[in-house]
C-alpha cells in the first residue's frame, strides 16, 4: 500500500466537497431569486390594480376576473400539465421557460389597451407561475445532497415566504422611483403611464433569470434524474392507486390549511378596518409586523421539533408538524373571536401565522418524501392544484357566512374565525389521519434512501 497517497486524498475529497457545495449553494440561490422574481410580478399586478382600473375604465368585477380566473384559475389548471412536462422533459429548461413566459407576459400587461388583452396576459401569467411550486420542489433533491435537503427545503420556504413581503415592498419602492427616473428613459417610455412602465421594468430581469436556472449543476450522484427517463416510463396512476389514502389525507390537509390561509389574508384586514375603524395604513403596518413576527416564531419552531419530534415519530415529522401547526392555527382563530380591537387581532394573526410557518418549512420534505423522483413534479403539481381550488372557496365562504350574519354587527369577524378554525382543524385530522399511510409510502417509494440512512 502507498501510504504516501492517503495525506493526499484527503485534500482531494475536501476540494472536491467544497465545489459540490457552491455549486448546490448556487442553485438554491436561483431558485430563491426566480421565487422572488414571481412574488415581485405578482404583487405588481395587485399594487397597480387601482390604476390599471382608472386608465382602462375596468369595473371591479373585471379587476376581480383578472386575478382569479385570470391568474389563480389558470395557474390551477396549469399546474399538473406543467409538472408532467418537468418530469418527462427536465425541470431545468421547463423552469426556465416558466421564467420567460411569466416576464413576457407581464410586460404585456403593461403594454395592454383593453380587458381582454389584460386579461390574456394575466392568463399567461398564471400559467408561467403555476409552475415554479411543482418544479422548484422537485430540482431541489437534484441540487443538493440527501443529507442537505432537509436544510435547502427550509431556506428556500422561508426565502419564498419572505419574498412574498419583498415583493410587495419592491413594488412600492419601483412605482415610486420611476417617476423620478422618467427623464432619463428613452423618448418613446417618457409619454407610458406609470403603470406601465412599472410592468415593464419589473419584466426585464426575466432572462437573466432564466439563463441563471439553465447554468444550475445538478449534484454529482443525481445529475442522471435531470434527463429524460429511458429506462423506467413514469407512471402516474399505478402510483396514485396504490398510495390514495396518502394523497388524498396529505392534499386533503394542505388545501384545508390552504384555505384557512386565505380566509385570514384576505379578510383580517377587512375585520380590522370595518369592525375596529382601523385606517388602512395602520392596517398595512399592523398585518405585515405579525405577518414577519409569525414567520421569524415559525421558523425558530419548526427548527426546534425536528429533532424531538423526529425521534418520536421517524419518517412521519413533517406530518405531525404540520398536524401540530394546524391545531395551534384553529385555537388562535377561535380566540379571535374574543378581540375587541384591532392590535389584538393583529397579535392574533401573528400566532396563527407562526405554526402554519412551522409546518411550511418540512412540507417541502413532506412532498419529496412521498414521491418517487421521476413522478416527484407531478405528485407535486397535484397538491398545488388541490390547494389552489381550495383556496380561492374562502371569500366566497366568509362572504356568504357573513351575509346571513349581517344583523350581528361582528358578524364578519365570526365568519373569518369560524372559517379560519374550521378549516384549520379538519386539516389538523386529515394530517393525523395520513401519518401511517405517509411513513408507508415513503418506505415503498424510497427504501434505498432508508437503507442507507439518508432519509
Amino acid at each position: 500500500m502507498d501510504t504516501h497517497a492517503l495525506p493526499r486524498a484527503a485534500p482531494a475529497r475536501r476540494s472536491a466537497f467544497a465545489a459540490s457545495s457552491l455549486l448546490a449553494g448556487y442553485g438554491l440561490l436561483v431558485l430563491i431569486m426566480a421565487s422572488v422574481f414571481s412574488a415581485l410580478n405578482r404583487q405588481i399586478f395587485v399594487l397597480l390594480a387601482e390604476p390599471m382600473r382608472l386608465s382602462l375604465d375596468l369595473s371591479d368585477t373585471k379587476l376581480g376576473l383578472l386575478q382569479g380566473a385570470g391568474i389563480t384559475l389558470f395557474a390551477g389548471v396549469a399546474a399538473v400539465p406543467l409538472g408532467w412536462l418537468a418530469d418527462r422533459y427536465g425541470r431545468r429548461s421547463l423552469l426556465a421557460a416558466c421564467v420567460l413566459v411569466w416576464a413576457a407576459a407581464t410586460a404585456a400587461c403593461g403594454l395592454a389597451q383593453d380587458f381582454p388583452a389584460l386579461f390574456l396576459a394575466a392568463a399567461c401569467l398564471g400559467i408561467g407561475e403555476a409552475g415554479l411550486a411543482p418544479i422548484v420542489y422537485g430540482l431541489i433533491p437534484e441540487i443538493v445532497s440527501a443529507r442537505r435537503r432537509l436544510l435547502a427545503n427550509g431556506i428556500f420556504a422561508l426565502a419564498a415566504i419572505l419574498g412574498a413581503g419583498l415583493g410587495i415592498a419592491l413594488s412600492g419602492w419601483l412605482v415610486a422611483a420611476l417617476d423620478g427616473l422618467r427623464p432619463l428613459l428613452p423618448p418613446a417610455l417618457q409619454a407610458m403611464e406609470s403603470w406601465r412602465l412599472a410592468f415593464l421594468a419589473v419584466a426585464l430581469p426575466g432572462p437573466l433569470v432564466a439563463l441563471a436556472v439553465l447554468l444550475i449543476r445538478l449534484h454529482p450522484q443525481r445529475s442522471d434524474i435531470d434527463a429524460p427517463p429511458t429506462m423506467v416510463k413514469p407512471a402516474l396512476l399505478p402510483y396514485a392507486r396504490a398510495h390514495r389514502r396518502t394523497m388524498i389525507c396529505v392534499f386533503g390537509g394542505s388545501g384545508l390549511a390552504g384555505l384557512g390561509v386565505a380566509a385570514s389574508g384576505s379578510w383580517v384586514p377587512v375585520v380590522a378596518t370595518r369592525i375596529f375603524g382601523a385606517p388602512p395604513a395602520e392596517v398595512g403596518q399592523g398585518i405585515g409586523v405579525a405577518y414577519l413576527l409569525g414567520t421569524a416564531l415559525g421558523a425558530l419552531m419548526g427548527a426546534a421539533s425536528v429533532k424531538p419530534l423526529g425521534r418520536r415519530v421517524g419518517l412521519a415529522l413533517p406530518i405531525r408538524v404540520v398536524t401540530i401547526g394546524a391545531m395551534l392555527s384553529a385555537l388562535a382563530s377561535l380566540l379571535m373571536l374574543f378581540t375587541h380591537s384591532a392590535a389584538a387581532l393583529y397579535l392574533l394573526f401573528g400566532l396563527q401565522i407562526a405554526p402554519l410557518i412551522a409546518g411550511s418549512v418540512l412540507a417541502p420534505t413532506m412532498l419529496q418524501d412521498m414521491a418517487p423522483a421521476a413522478l416527484r413534479s407531478r405528485v407535486i403539481a397535484i397538491g398545488s392544484a388541490v390547494a389552489i381550488g381550495m383556496s380561492a372557496l374562502s371569500p366566497v365562504l366568509v362572504g356568504v357566512l357573513s351575509d346571513l350574519l349581517q344583523t350581528d354587527p361582528r358578524g364578519l369577524l365570526v365568519a373569518t374565525a369560524g372559517v379560519c378554525a374550521a378549516s384549520f382543524a379538519l386539516a389538523a385530522v386529515a394530517m393525523r389521519a395520513a401519518e401511517k399511510p405517509f411513513a408507508s409510502t415513503v418506505r415503498e417509494v424510497h427504501p434505498e434512501l432508508i437503507a442507507t440512512g439518508k432519509l
